[in-house]
């Protein structure tokens, strides 16, 4: 074999040597390690409780690979039994073992308390509001003739609804009666607040989606200023972590206008657009009653001390009640007055006469002859009476009060009269004589 040849051949094996190596490599570093771990069957909300007999419907094996797993994984099934969830888990997503738990049924977050609302169906987005979605809680005020709506509570968390901390089969709750929230103390403080004012609450579902960005308009502290006025001053007190009564910083979600916590004064409200302060309301001192009163109840100085109480209501609310009885003693209350009612002039006068009673007619029976009253002699008169007038003076004029003689010594009041009806009578009287 020619020298030539010989080193042609040698050449050609150092290529194919050479060629394989490389290609080994190349398939070597196309060789991903893969692990298998724990993943959701499908989606799991809050407060799932993993027991035996559901470990196989609502888990599975999956290998991925080892380098994209996040820090803590769950790889064992065991690990699963008997836990609970804190946090949702979407389908195919590891399991943290961080978001398991033992025991309660409900996990807070670290620094909240929990406090429930007392809601049903219509103001909770028809039942599709449960344990694990975000809800805004706005309020509803009325001050005087003005009515405002506000957001009282923002990017809330739900974790449980009644003694629920899963959501059902049909993924709604027809009917409820509570919905619980993980708080701070400075909100449930609020929450207390704003129920004691009388405002009418309802949940909004916010959108998976909408963050807490869309909440930096909102101010913990403007909201407790808008729950009070000169009338009726209100505030929270107790919240700071030093348990003083300086008003608390703004803590809310998202909200980046916190106060420093040396600072005393609250920040001017600066309401939104549109938005305006509620106005001062004025308040006047009206007497009440304590219970139901019937009509042409005598006014005295003891029925007012026994059954009335003073309240402060609103001016514009108790327009023409009557704030002062002196005036209104001996006269009655002719219409009565329910509880909880104040009196207007209009209730106050001369007691409404009583029918005077009238016998009643029997038709005689069939074949018995009818029967006629036995009458007086025309001669003979009935015997009057003494009658004695009591007039009464008062700013709304004068009250003729008349009282009869009923036996020797004995006297009984029969009427209240005008001067005008007084007159009257008398002249009828003599005219009869």
């Amino acid at each position: 074999m020619k020298q030539k040849n010989v080193i042609l051949m040698v050449v050609a094996v150092g290529c194919g040597l050479v060629a394989a190596f490389l290609t080994s490599q190349m398939s070597a570093k196309g060789q991903v390690e893969q692990v298998e771990v724990i993943v959701a069957a499908k989606d799991l909300p809050v407060g799932t409780m993993i027991s035996r007999e559901d470990l196989d419907k609502i888990v599975k094996v999956k290998k991925v690979p080892k380098d994209g797993l996040p820090p803590q994984v769950v790889t064992n099934k065991e690990d699963l039994v008997d836990k609970r969830l804190s946090r949702p888990v979407r389908v195919e997503e590891t399991f943290n073992p961080q978001d398991l738990s033992k025991g309660g049924a409900i996990t807070l977050p670290d620094g909240y308390d929990m406090v429930s609302l007392q809601v049903g169906v219509a103001n909770a987005a028809a039942g599709f509001v449960g344990p694990g979605s975000r809800v805004n809680v706005n309020a509803t005020l009325r001050l005087g003739n003005k009515t405002y709506a506000f957001p009282l509570l923002v990017n809330m968390l739900v974790v449980a609804v009644d003694t629920q901390t899963t959501y059902s089969k049909d993924g709604t709750f027809p009917s409820m009666n509570t919905v619980s929230f993980a708080v701070q103390e400075k909100q449930a403080l609020l929450l207390s607040l704003a129920k004691s004012r009388g405002c009418t609450l309802e949940l909004m579902l916010r959108h998976p989606s909408k963050s807490s960005k869309a909440d930096e308009t909102y101010n913990i502290d403007e909201v407790i200023k808008l729950l009070s006025d000169e009338q009726n001053p209100g505030g929270i007190k107790g919240a700071n972590p030093d348990g003083s009564d300086k008003p608390a910083g703004t803590g809310s979600t998202g909200d980046a206008k916190a106060k420093p916590p040396e600072t005393t004064a609250l920040p001017p409200v600066k309401p939104e657009p549109g938005f305006a302060p509620p106005p001062s309301i004025a308040t006047i001192k009206v007497l009440v009653a304590r219970r139901d009163l019937a009509p042409n109840t005598d006014v005295t100085a003891d029925l007012i001390k026994d059954a009335f109480e003073e309240k402060d209501l609103p001016k514009d609310f108790a327009e023409g009640a009557l704030t002062d009885f002196a005036a209104a003693h001996g006269q009655a209350l002719k219409t009565g007055v329910a509880k909880g009612q104040w009196v207007t002039w209009s209730m106050v006068g001369l007691p409404t006469p009583k029918p005077s009673p009238q016998e009643s007619f029997v038709a005689p029976k069939a074949g018995q002859p009818e029967t006629t009253p036995p009458t007086q002699p025309a001669d003979v008169k009935p015997v009057a009476r003494k009658k004695h007038d009591v007039a009464l003076h008062t700013v709304h004029g004068t009250v003729i009060h008349r009282y009869e003689e009923v036996a020797p010594g004995q006297w009984k009041k029969v009427a209240e009269l005008t001067p005008e009806q007084a007159a009257r009578e008398e002249t009828r009287g003599k005219k009869g004589d």
